[in-house]
């Protein structure tokens, strides 16, 4: 019975402390990505905008551009409709987190199709364009998001991790056994 509960003990600690060096690796740098939380959205809703891969700290400037606008032109004698007029790119500053990544909501009152990119003002770099539709029909009702537009999916999982994690829960599942095992053969013994 102490061989077992020692046995057991062991594939206890094992699981627990061989996951702890797959948890203190370090990570290489994100890879550059952007994305929305919303790639359709209500005029005045708001949104997440997500992008990676600039320096930590980094200064980021996100540009915000109408690509058309929300209404059809359908070619009536209107001068607008015989000139297309293009808006300047709405900017605004973040700062990359310690991963260099940057999170901002977002919302934008007039429906259209916006482009949104990400530069880097030190590295450069630069990410998007993220589309995102603001539709003067849609109605806030409260659901869940409609698309990601982006890959910045993460679910913070190391396979080694994930490999000792497997192999402790083996250990623990062996040394049940063995428990359930010994004391079967135990009672058997009492009972002859």
């Amino acid at each position: 019975m102490k061989k077992t509960l020692a046995a057991l003990a062991l594939a206890g600690s094992i699981a627990l402390i061989g996951s702890a060096p797959a948890m203190a690796t370090t990570y290489p740098a994100l890879p550059p990505a952007a994305g929305v939380s919303n790639g359709t959205v209500a005029p005045g809703q708001t949104f997440i905008f997500t992008a990676q891969g600039f320096l930590p700290g980094e200064s980021v400037t996100i540009s915000i551009t109408l690509v058309t606008t929300g209404a059809a032109n359908t070619g009536g004698t209107a001068v607008s409709a015989k000139i297309p007029v293009f808006q300047a790119p709405q900017t605004l500053n973040a700062t990359a987190d310690a991963q260099g990544k940057i999170s901002v909501p977002l919302t934008i009152n007039e429906a259209g199709t916006y482009s949104i990119t990400a530069t880097g003002n030190t590295s450069g770099i630069s990410v998007g364009p993220v589309v995102v539709k603001v539709a003067a029909s849609l109605a806030n009702t409260g659901s869940a998001p409609l698309a990601n537009t982006g890959g910045l999916a993460s679910t913070g999982v190391d396979s080694g991790l994930v490999l000792w994690t497997l192999v402790g829960a083996g250990a623990l599942a062996a040394g049940a056994t063995s428990v359930v095992v010994v004391r079967r053969r135990a009672k058997a013994e009492v009972a002859a």
